[in-house]
């Protein structure tokens, strides 16, 4: 059994600890709550990077580093230890991010990477990354772990048979253990 992850709010508690943790450590740096958050709405999540808004807002020093720093503090622990269970052989990313170096920076920097065979930072959809690996591992089943549904919807299902899904929500940790107990 095969098993790729998203990233954000998946393995790294993303929306609700990472970005929190940089609104505050932004209005240290002289940046209102208000503008970081309007900001970040204007742009969007995926679109977002730690240094275009640094540099939009002119923020000097290192918080760039600084938030790299912390971005281990944000790792949802639980899911890493059932990562490791797996094997790094059983185990890929695939997340979405149009600024690619903020996403691998983020990755590295939360000392993830060594548990995973492949990590795909993708521009767009998820689908191509997908199906490549249910492509390789016809003879398995492959479980997708994500938090937002859209990201299934495209997916051939037909084509991959052996792709099952598990929306990471409020039950998510449930599901994927509840999969993990019946294999």
């Amino acid at each position: 059994m095969k098993f790729i992850f998203d990233f954000d709010d998946v393995l790294f508690h993303n929306t609700k600890k990472f970005k929190e943790h940089m609104y505050v450590s932004l209005e240290k740096a002289g940046v209102s709550r208000a503008e970081a958050e309007e900001y970040y709405k204007k742009v969007g999540g995926a679109q977002f990077g730690l240094r275009k808004i640094l540099d939009h807002f002119s923020v000097k020093g290192n918080l760039y580093v600084k938030l790299l720093d912390d971005s281990k503090n944000f790792i949802n622990k639980d899911l890493l230890d059932i990562v490791k269970k797996l094997g790094k052989e059983n185990c890929y990313i695939v997340t979405h991010s149009a600024d690619e170096a903020w996403q691998k920076d983020k990755i590295q920097n939360t000392g993830i990477e060594s548990f995973f065979t492949e990590i795909n930072i993708v521009p767009e959809g998820k689908k191509e990354a997908i199906e490549k690996i249910c492509e390789r591992h016809k003879d398995e089943e492959v479980v997708f772990i994500d938090d937002k549904a859209k990201h299934f919807a495209d997916l051939n299902f037909v084509k991959y048979p052996n792709l099952k899904t598990i929306l990471y929500d409020e039950q998510g940790f449930q599901k994927l253990t509840s999969i993990l107990s019946k294999s």
